[in-house]
């Protein structure tokens, strides 16, 4: 039986939670009691912040999403998103851009892109435009609290663990395998993770979970994303008062632009309303193809994988990597996952099946033969939770 070691401590914690999602889920429940009245009370407590974002049309609408902790030392932020919301097709693009890619920060020359928040939200929205000429037209923050409130809000988060697992740094532990049920304590560390470990039973010892950390974890945050916003959807709409909980615990920890407004949380919901979000016609997860390459400065980073990452860009309104140094060459060894992981989904803007979660994790062990059989995945867990 695997031992728990002691954790070294963490100066950081990051959330990484789809408050679009969790807002529309919060919203379309709400409508019980009386949508728009509860929507502008809600929004009044989050914090604002004065940036300059592109002119929202009635066309398509992006929202930057990042995950941060203001308690922490710095302002790195290790979730970030784009979300493309089409309201006329009810439609949604999640694109996650990896903390480690080598990015032109305006200002500051070369630099990991999470680095760019050090200058604040509106680098963060210049960094996207000058790099990629993806327009922004709203910036949420959200800090950890909201995503470990909501999950203890709903009660708990099916996860399927195939190995025993655990992670030094994030303190996550899972000493059985099998169909987990996550409080928001156990959520918020496995979403943190960059370096899980799975115990060989043959081999008496853990092995390395993740390939390439950055990637990885992003595979896990987007597919816990989509089952916590399920069940946010399905008991808020079955009980107002978890829909008002839910509410308070993700609003009061955000951060938001100036002009965030009650139609744009409502485009939120006429996107998301009545939708599956692990149905992906309607709303698609994806991450930016990207390749190990070079260390710079004493730092493994990763390199934007061309011509794939190009055409991920333009599908959230940009105009590509263009004259971008950073990007990788095309014909090199990256995957749509990055590195020598397998993909967590197609490249580019068409369609394509995302690999599971659990697969991916599997097959980024160097000895992945050494573990033996997984778990069975038992219901309410599903091979890709």
């Amino acid at each position: 039986m695997p031992t728990r070691r002691r954790h070294r401590p963490v100066r950081a914690l990051v959330f990484r939670f789809g408050v679009a999602l969790t807002i529309a889920a919060v919203a379309t429940a709400s409508g019980i009691i009386a949508l728009n009245t509860l929507i502008d009370a809600k929004l009044a407590t989050a914090r604002r912040v004065r940036v300059h974002t592109a002119i929202a049309t009635n066309g398509p609408t992006n929202f930057l999403l990042l995950g941060a902790d203001q308690a922490a030392l710095d302002n790195l932020s290790d979730t970030m998103w784009v979300v493309r919301v089409d309201p006329n097709r009810r439609t949604a693009l999640v694109v996650s851009f990896p903390r480690d890619l080598w990015v032109n920060v305006p200002g500051h020359g070369l630099a990991k892109i999470n680095a760019s928040n050090n200058g604040g939200p509106q680098l963060v929205i210049d960094t996207m435009r000058q790099d990629f000429g993806i327009p922004i037209n709203h910036y949420v923050q959200v800090d950890y609290p909201a995503f470990k409130g909501v999950v203890d809000a709903i009660g708990t988060v099916p996860v399927y663990v195939p190995y025993p697992a655990r992670d030094d740094v994030s303190g996550f532990y899972s000493p059985i395998a099998g169909c987990k049920q996550f409080t928001g304590y156990d959520a918020l560390q496995y979403v943190r993770s960059r370096g899980l470990a799975y115990y060989s039973s043959t081999k008496r010892q853990w092995l390395t979970a993740d390939a390439v950390p950055d990637i990885d974890r992003i595979a896990r945050q987007q597919n816990f994303v989509k089952s916590l916003a399920t069940l946010a959807a399905r008991k808020a709409v079955h009980n107002p008062l978890t829909a008002n909980t839910i509410a308070d615990r993700v609003l009061k920890h955000l951060t938001v632009d100036t002009g965030l407004s009650r139609d744009d949380v409502l485009t939120l919901v006429d996107t998301f309303v009545g939708i599956n979000p692990s149905d992906r016609k309607h709303v698609r997860f994806e991450t930016i193809p990207s390749a190990e390459g070079p260390v710079q400065q004493g730092q493994s980073v990763l390199y934007l994988s061309n011509p794939a990452a190009d055409a991920m860009i333009q599908s959230v309104g940009g105009t590509g990597v263009g004259a971008n140094p950073t990007s990788a060459t095309p014909g090199s060894s990256a995957t749509a996952g990055g590195g020598t992981a397998p993909p967590t989904s197609a490249g580019g803007s068409g369609g394509g099946e995302s690999v599971p979660s659990s697969s991916v994790l599997r097959a980024s062990i160097e000895d992945a033969a050494a573990l033996g059989p997984a778990a069975p995945v038992t219901p309410p867990c599903t091979a890709s939770s």
